[in-house]
């Protein structure tokens, strides 16, 4: 007799297929079936890491709104004189924006 020792590779295999043939279904189904499990799990991290990103960027958005509101005050309470003219320029185009 030719006994060979197997490899990693033909050991999944034999594996794979006395699986297959406890749950009665071919060795196909069950490859088609992994790779669909597969193809679930890159879809559900895909999307975690879409909610996490735009999560994210919506903090991001807040924190950047928060310092232009607490500067926007600032500028509020001191005199035309007290402040420079980028800042006046940056009110005089948002008060434009909100009208």
């Amino acid at each position: 007799m030719n006994d060979q020792p197997g490899n990693i590779v033909t050991q999944c295999s034999a594996w794979l297929a006395a699986l297959a043939a406890g749950l009665g279904i071919t060795t196909q189904d069950m490859v088609y079936m992994i790779f669909g499990l597969i193809s679930v799990g890159i879809s559900v991290a895909s999307y975690i890491n879409g909610r996490v990103d735009a999560h994210r960027k919506r903090k991001e958005d807040e924190k950047r709104t928060r310092l232009l509101q607490d500067y926007l005050e600032e500028l509020h309470n001191k005199t035309a004189s007290d402040f420079p003219a980028t800042a006046k320029a940056l009110s005089e185009v948002l008060k434009q924006a909100g009208s």
